[in-house]
C-alpha cells in the first residue's frame, strides 16, 4: 500500500490514542504548566515574571506562513494575528522577502494586575527567499483577519535553470587549425 509522504504518521498507535492520549504530548503540556508555574508564580506569590513587561521584552516571534504557487505568481499568507496593516513591513530586496510586524503591548492606565500573560507581545519577522526572479513593480499584499496576503507576479526574464549546448571537441591529429573558427553570438 502507497503511503502519502505528506500525511503524518502516527508510529502505529491506534487512532483514539494518536491524538487525545499522545504521552509526547502530554509530557509537552506538563512541562509547560510546570514553567509557568515558576515563571508566573503559580500559586499567588510573584514568579519570575509576575511583570508583563518581563516576559515579553527583546522577543522575536516568527509567524507561521504557507508558501503556494501558479504558474503565474507566487503566494504568501502569514498569520499575524493582534496587528494592524499600520504596523506591517513587506520588503523584497532581489530575491529574499522579508514580512516585520510589531504587536504592541496593550497598556491601561488603571494598573492592572494579570494573573497570566499568555498572548505573544514583540516583534515578527520572516525572511524567505524566492526560488523565481519576481516583478517588484506588480507585488501586492492584502492584510484581512489577522491574515497578510503576499502575492508575488514571476518574472519571465530570468530562468535559474539555462540548458549550455556541449559542442564536440574537434580532433587533435586533423591538422585543422581551430583558432579561425567562426563563433556565433
Amino acid at each position: 500500500m502507497a503511503r502519502n509522504p505528506l500525511s503524518p504518521y502516527r508510529f502505529g498507535l491506534p487512532m483514539e490514542m494518536s491524538f487525545g492520549q499522545d504521552p509526547f504530548m502530554s509530557l509537552h503540556r506538563e512541562m509547560n504548566r510546570l514553567f509557568d508555574d515558576v515563571l508566573r508564580g503559580g500559586g499567588g506569590g510573584g514568579g519570575l515574571l509576575a511583570m508583563p513587561e518581563a516576559s515579553t521584552a527583546g522577543v522575536m516571534l516568527m509567524p507561521k506562513i504557507n508558501v503556494s504557487e501558479t504558474e503565474q505568481e507566487m503566494r504568501i499568507s502569514a498569520e499575524l494575528p493582534g496587528v494592524t496593516e499600520k504596523d506591517i513591513d513587506v520588503s523584497l530586496d532581489g530575491d529574499m522577502l522579508t514580512i516585520r510586524a510589531e504587536k504592541k503591548f496593550e497598556r491601561k492606565e488603571d494598573k492592572e494586575d494579570f494573573h497570566f500573560v499568555e498572548r505573544s507581545f514583540g516583534t515578527f519577522q520572516r525572511s524567505l527567499r524566492l526560488p523565481y526572479s519576481i516583478k517588484p513593480d506588480q507585488v501586492k499584499a492584502k492584510f484581512e483577519n489577522g491574515v497578510l496576503m503576499v502575492s508575488l507576479p514571476k518574472s519571465k526574464e530570468e530562468e535559474r535553470t539555462h540548458r549550455i549546448q556541449v559542442e564536440a571537441a574537434s580532433s587533435a591529429g586533423s591538422g585543422k587549425d581551430t583558432s579561425s573558427s567562426k563563433q556565433s553570438s
